[in-house]
């Protein structure tokens, strides 16, 4: 969820009222002023008093904003989003048993130095799914090879997936796992991560 707040906007000499929304690639105004701003093409982004300012296609910006939300809000615009290695709780500390096909390049940088054949040095699994049969397989290999640890289940997103998200999650409830977490893997792909539900 992103950062929202009513505005006076001065763009050059001109002021504004608009709606600002602030989301992890885009600062958006709405209102009688409409704009999309990418965030990689803001400038000598800073904090003056309750303002927000920065440079766009050379013109500068003033976000005015509510007391203590410029600053909230440029933190925001200067923090580097996770990477997809960070989301998914991998590096060289901590490895995963992967199953499948990764293919993906986010996917496979992601991985890079973090992946795993033994069991005991394993944090986690990550299981690459793209056909039901597929999510089977990974299922019966990893959980019998490490059966207590936290499992990602990496499938095709978007309406006319081969594995839809609706399918996964079911089929993995039956089972009596729950769902924690998501993410984004690329333009084609997302993933889940499951655990296996504590006793009551």
């Amino acid at each position: 969820m992103g950062l929202e707040a009513e505005s006076e906007v001065r763009i050059g000499n001109e002021s504004h009222h608009a709606h600002a929304l602030l989301e992890s690639r885009e600062l958006i105004l709405r209102g009688p002023l409409k704009k999309t701003l990418p965030i990689a093409e803001l400038k000598d982004l800073r904090v003056v008093n309750h303002e927000l300012l920065f440079e766009h296609s050379g013109l500068p910006y003033a976000l005015a904003l509510p007391d203590g939300q410029a600053a909230k809000w440029l933190a925001k615009l200067t923090t580097a989003p996770p990477t997809l290695a960070q989301k998914l709780g991998v590096d060289a500390g901590h490895k995963a048993l992967v199953w499948g096909f990764v293919g993906e390049t986010a996917l496979n940088e992601a991985l890079f130095n973090a992946v795993t054949t033994d069991p005991t040095q394993a944090a986690l699994s990550i299981a690459v799914t793209r056909m039901p049969p597929e999510l089977n397989a990974a299922l019966a290999e990893l959980t019998q090879r490490l059966p207590h640890a936290p499992i990602w289940i990496v499938y095709p997103k978007g309406a006319k997936s081969s594995l839809p998200e609706s399918a996964v999650r079911s089929h993995m409830r039956a089972l009596n796992f729950i769902d924690s977490k998501s993410c984004a893997v690329s333009d084609t792909l997302t993933a889940t991560r499951f655990s296996l539900r504590k006793p009551a």
